[in-house]
Formats: C-alpha cells, sequence, structure tokens
C-alpha cells in the first residue's frame, strides 16, 4: 500500500490510469476548437491572396510577404511564449494568445491598404504562436500513454476543420461579394474566438503535470482527484490499482538550456530537421493549391472547390493516423505516411486535368497534412515537463521559419521561374529529407509513461527532480 503523500505526488501514474471519460473529451475538445478556431484564421491568407493581388496590384515580392507574414509572427512569438508557458503555466498563455491573435484578425478587416493588412497580419501571428504548442502539450501531459496519440490525431484534426472552413467560407463569400469587401468579411469571422476565450477560462483546467514541476502539488491533486471521482462515480466502480513506476518526485527545475545538452541535443536535432520538413509540405498544400489551380486554368470558384477537398482528405487522414500510431508507433507513422505524402507530390505537379490534380493532391495531404499529429505528439514526449514547451515552442520555430516563411517564398519563386512539376519535386525532396531525419535519430516513445519518454542517461532521469 502506498502512503497519501505517496498518492498525492504519483500524478503522472494517476492519469495514466484515466479512461477517456467525458470529463477528458470535454477538456481535449476545448483544447481542440481552440486550434480549430486558429487555424481558420492561418487557412484565411491563402484563400483572399487572388482577391488581395487583384485589388492591390501585389508583384510576386508583396505576393510573399503577405502569405508569409502572419506565420513570420509566429516564428518571433513562439519561443518566448513557449519559455512563458513553462514558467506560467499552459493555461495563461492559451487564454492571452487566443484573444490576441482574435482582436487582431477582427482589426485586419478594417485595413485601408496593404501596408497596414501587412503589420495586422504580423501582429496577429504573435498571438498565434503563443496558441499553437500549447493543445499538444496539454494533450501529453493529460492523457494515458495509451491515449496520447490517439487524442492527439482527434485534437489535430479540429486543424484541418478550420483549414476547411477557410475555403468553404471563401467560395461562399468571394465570389458573391465586392473585391473589396469579400476578403474583409472573412477576416470579421476571424474575430469571433474573442467570445471563446471565456470559455477556456471556465472550463480549461490547468496541466496537473506542469502544476507538480512547480511544487503545486496540492492543486495538482485536486484537479486529479475531481477527473478519478466522476468517473468512478459515472462508473460504479474503482479506477484500478495504482502502480507507482517512478520514484519520489520533487519540485522539478531544468534550465531551458538542457535542450542542446549532450542528453537531449540528439532529440533536438532531430525535431528540428523533420518538423521543419513536414511543415513545408503542409504550406505547400495550405497556401499555394489555389493558386496553383488557378495557374491551371481551373477558374475562382472551381479553384476554391478543389481546394476545399485537398484540405479536406487531410481529416481522415488524421483519423489514421491516431490508428497507425497506438498500432505501429511514432516512427513508423512518421516515415510511411510522409514517403506516400512526397510520392503525391510529384504526381500533383505532373497532374493536367481536373481530376488527376484532385486525386493526388488528396493522397499529398491525407498524408502530408494527415501526419502532423504524428510529429506533435513526438515532439511533446521528447522533453522534461519543466521545459517541455520551451523544447516545443524551438522546433516549432525552425519548422514555421523554414516550412511557413521560407517555404512560400520558395514556392512563389520556382512557380514563377521553373514550373509547377518542378516545384512540387522539391517539395517530395525537402520530405525525404525529413524521413531520414527521424529514421536515424528518432527512438520510439510509443506505450511508455511520458515521465519515461524523456529518459535519455544519468545526466536527468525521467523523475525529472
Amino acid at each position: 500500500m502506498y502512503t497519501a503523500a505517496e498518492i498525492e505526488r504519483a500524478i503522472p501514474e494517476r492519469i495514466d490510469r484515466l479512461p477517456l471519460s467525458r470529463e477528458i473529451w470535454r477538456i481535449m475538445l476545448l483544447a481542440g476548437i481552440a486550434w480549430l478556431i486558429e487555424s481558420y484564421d492561418i487557412g484565411i491568407i491563402g484563400n483572399v491572396l487572388p482577391t488581395l493581388e487583384k485589388q492591390f496590384q501585389l508583384n510576386t515580392a508583396a505576393i510573399a510577404i503577405v502569405s508569409t507574414i502572419s506565420t513570420l509572427g509566429i516564428v518571433v512569438s513562439v519561443v518566448p511564449s513557449g519559455w512563458l508557458a513553462d514558467r506560467l503555466g499552459r493555461k495563461k498563455i492559451l487564454i492571452v494568445g487566443t484573444a490576441w491573435y482574435a482582436l487582431f484578425s477582427l482589426l485586419t478587416a478594417f485595413s485601408p491598404n496593404i501596408l497596414v493588412l501587412i503589420i495586422l497580419r504580423f501582429i496577429a501571428g504573435l498571438g498565434m504562436g503563443a496558441v499553437f504548442p500549447i493543445p499538444y502539450a496539454m494533450s501529453a501531459e493529460l492523457l494515458s500513454r495509451n491515449l496520447r496519440g490517439t487524442m492527439t490525431s482527434v485534437l489535430d484534426s479540429c486543424l484541418s476543420f478550420g483549414y476547411f472552413l477557410s475555403p468553404l467560407l471563401a467560395l461562399v463569400v468571394i465570389p458573391h461579394l465586392s473585391v473589396n469587401m469579400g476578403w474583409r468579411l472573412l477576416f470579421v469571422i476571424g474575430g469571433l474566438p474573442l467570445l471563446y476565450v471565456p470559455v477556456i477560462m471556465k472550463w480549461m483546467p490547468e496541466s496537473p503535470r506542469w502544476l507538480q514541476t512547480k511544487g503545486r502539488i496540492q492543486e495538482a491533486d485536486q484537479i486529479v482527484s475531481d477527473l478519478e471521482h466522476v468517473i468512478e462515480r459515472r462508473a460504479g466502480t474503482t479506477l484500478p490499482a495504482l502502480q507507482l513506476e517512478t520514484n519520489t518526485y520533487q519540485q522539478q527545475s531544468l534550465s531551458p538550456m538542457l535542450i542542446f545538452r549532450r542528453a537531449y541535443i540528439k532529440r533536438t536535432v532531430m525535431m528540428w530537421i523533420s518538423f521543419a520538413c513536414i511543415l513545408f509540405i503542409f504550406y505547400a498544400i495550405q497556401t499555394y493549391t489555389p493558386t496553383v489551380l488557378l495557374k491551371q486554368g481551373y477558374g475562382v470558384s472551381n479553384a476554391f472547390l478543389l481546394t476545399t477537398i485537398i484540405v479536406l482528405a487531410s481529416i481522415p487522414g488524421k483519423y489514421f493516423a491516431a490508428y497507425t500510431l497506438e498500432r505501429f508507433g511514432r516512427k513508423f507513422t512518421l516515415i510511411a505516411f510522409t514517403l506516400i505524402a512526397a510520392m503525391g507530390a510529384i504526381l500533383f505537379g505532373f497532374a493536367h486535368s481536373a481530376g488527376l490534380a484532385l486525386c493526388c493532391g488528396c493522397i499529398m495531404s491525407f498524408f502530408g497534412i494527415g501526419v502532423d499529429p504524428a510529429i506533435k505528439i513526438y515532439g511533446a514526449e521528447q522533453y522534461p515537463t519543466s521545459i517541455r514547451e520551451t523544447g516545443i515552442s524551438f522546433f516549432e520555430c525552425i519548422g514555421r521559419l523554414f516550412g511557413g516563411v521560407l517555404a512560400p517564398f520558395i514556392m512563389a519563386f520556382l512557380l514563377a521561374q521553373v514550373n509547377i512539376a518542378g516545384s512540387y519535386i522539391f517539395v517530395a525532396a525537402i520530405s525525404l529529407f525529413g524521413v531520414l531525419a527521424v529514421a536515424l535519430l528518432g527512438t520510439e516513445t510509443k506505450g511508455k509513461l511520458l515521465e519515461k519518454t524523456v529518459e535519455t542517461s544519468p545526466v536527468v532521469n525521467y523523475t525529472e527532480r
């Protein structure tokens, strides 16, 4: 039998025996909705870009700036936001970031010229950078070992629903309003998350694991105890017997620079490379699919319709990833999905009919965006709790700098100077580089207690002391 003090401190093991309940679903869906409304805001720009190009007579350089400026804001803010999330808590940063980007998305709708729009999109991106790493860190820290991969896939599908919503609304709004009004209405809709902030404040709990690392044991215990009691009461039975797998927990104080030291440097390099390469696929699909389809002569309405279907294909891809993550593991899912996406990208580049472009685009999206939850939960499993958000924010920063800021510039150049086929061969080559990083540097984390996934050497052990 364990003492009351041991049980109170055994937060990881107690979380690990919690089944998927109504309460767990509620917490995860709150995080998922935060992602959905943010992804809609990010997805807007690719769909209003042709309209902005027409209204403001944008050249190639201006198009690249408009398409990447919010991502540049994400890159600037994501690392300090991750550091703050490790110090102030996940919930606080989620609330501030959501309110921030929603407000500035709303203000973007009233931009009098392209310069103001660019400035407001950059400022909105600062809030997006604060929010992006939070949900999958929360997923890792609030779910059992057998649910982390599955539920992160469900969460990540909310991003796809948001990205799907953007071209869908663009299809409904832009062709039926004036050039000046259609894109403005889409940004007004992007301000609606301001209404969601009070919901997060009331119903989203703080991460018990994070509270424990700050020595706030009683608060962590209270959150987990509430979940245990309501689950046992509804089920009419007790939870499985507690089995401690770690030593006595103490307040954790690890330097953020640990991610660059011997114990974690291989993981850090692997995540920087693989995340950047996988995001390159995502941004190639999300930002440039409407432009590519328009260049191929499919017309505005058909281009938006095909883009909507292609992005929609990523949703079942993420649900399929939920299965493969827990059945075959993180590394298998990352490698297999990315390889197939690379082949889809090459075929998409050579497609010369709407049907073939749609088919190849859906393959690229199903696997290339469907793999996203795999890389996210895998990244969250690489670092201890007290520096998890810092570690995540660094690979988010590098990934979005290369995949989200440089990729659109590279794609714009390739599309203008080479051709569509050459552009997507380049996308495939980048994808294969990411596969190589995971294959050579990655270690499997499936089925392990979260604290044990970060066990690397005697220098820093999984007790996170």
